[in-house]
């Protein structure tokens, strides 16, 4: 995967052995936080943060290798998600304040375990177990065991952090959405808006391995043709614009198609959801895992009395949620990802596009702010993510 990068690189500290119960001092981190809700450029600061060397009683000191910017997590800033911020004292170089450290997904790596930690060790990836208990954005964290989640090293051999703070949310929603709302069969369609999304493109890539063939609607743009040969070259089995699949043209083209469209995914709501719930064939499922537009979904009586369509919602987070009372979902979660690192390991699975910036907890505060400034627009344009440097 190419990856865009501003690179902003000065060296790591040395890993920090475990010492025993010596007199913890202080080490020098930074980290994005805020200390209210609001539109993410304007209330997202970076600070330098200062924490204990020594974890405490069934903690573990991480340092963080990787962690992207979701849009959940701009909305949680925003103050609009449903998971908030953990907002607690933190020490900054110059004064306590009350704050919240940004970002809900990514991987670190464990430099120091205290007393009754059982189960992580030194060197373990690990990532948060639940969104909204300890931000991602920092270059160091002090963590409850009991929050994490190790990542085995032969499910993570030769992969890219990246790859790893990412599998959580996107490639793991498209998993369930192919997995949990159908019994699909080889050769079946399914149909999604924002095929172009982190989602979009995995289900893109599952389905492929899976045998289901997909029909990928993305907005209309300037560079139609190149997004096109892009989604084509990840499995893409048709792909059209909001505004082609008001075509007659298209509409002929999906009427015809030789298998049932059992699924719809839908990530952006609105008229163009309802225009590409019609191609869902009788019986089918319209999902809903997100409404970037931010209009509701509409479905007329005509599709829900004479095609028996159905429509229901996926939240990723509700589903780690019940994984924790559940056997069966913990072990479907282990499995699920073990396979798409697996499929990574294989060269089957890319991770979406990146646009990384390195940080590192030495770098110039004014540096930092610029990278995560840059990191935390709904303007961007482009996923961003932070690659933490040694």
């Amino acid at each position: 995967m190419k990856q865009l990068s501003k690179v902003l690189r000065l060296a790591q500290p040395t890993r920090l052995p475990r010492l025993g119960t010596r007199q913890a001092r202080l080490l020098q981190t930074q980290a994005a936080i805020y200390t209210e809700p609001g539109d993410p450029q304007a209330v997202v600061r970076v600070v330098e943060r200062n924490l204990p060397d020594v974890p405490g009683s069934n903690q573990v000191l991480v340092r963080m290798l990787a962690a992207p910017v979701n849009p959940s997590d701009l909305n949680q800033i925003e103050g609009t998600y449903p998971v908030k911020g953990t907002f607690d004292k933190l020490t900054t170089s110059t004064d306590t304040i009350y704050a919240a450290v940004g970002g809900n997904e990514g991987v670190g790596e464990v430099i120091r375990v205290g007393d009754g930690v059982h189960g992580l060790q030194v060197g373990d990836w690990v990532v948060p177990q639940r969104a909204g208990q300890f931000g991602t954005w920092c270059t160091h964290t002090m963590a409850n065991a009991s929050s994490l989640s190790a990542v085995p090293a032969d499910w993570r051999s030769g992969l890219d952090p990246l790859d790893v703070a990412c599998l959580k949310v996107n490639p793991c929603t498209a998993y369930r959405l192919l997995k949990d709302f159908a019994a699909l069969n080889p050769g079946d369609y399914v149909i999604q808006n924002g095929a172009n999304s982190g989602v979009g493109r995995a289900v893109i890539q599952l389905a492929r391995y899976w045998g289901i063939r997909t029909v990928n609607v993305v907005r209309e743009r300037p560079q139609l043709d190149q997004l096109h040969q892009e989604l084509i070259s990840l499995g893409a089995d048709i792909v059209v614009s909001d505004k082609q699949l008001a075509t007659d043209d298209v509409k002929q083209q999906l009427k015809s198609l030789d298998a049932p469209v059992r699924l719809g995914f839908n990530c952006v709501g609105g008229r163009a959801t309802l225009q590409m719930t019609k191609f869902i064939s009788a019986g089918g499922t319209l999902v809903s895992y997100g409404g970037m537009s931010r209009q509701p979904v509409t479905m007329p009586t005509s599709l829900l009395l004479f095609k028996d369509i159905s429509a229901c919602g996926f939240w990723m987070n509700r589903w780690y949620n019940q994984s924790f009372t559940s056997s069966r979902l913990e072990d479907e979660k282990h499995q699920m990802w073990r396979e798409i690192l697996g499929l990574i390991q294989q060269k089957k699975f890319v991770t979406q596009p990146l646009v990384t910036s390195n940080w590192h907890s030495q770098m110039d505060i004014g540096k930092a702010q610029e990278a995560v400034s840059g990191a935390v627009t709904w303007g961007a344009g482009s996923k961003h993510a932070f690659e933490f440097t040694q």
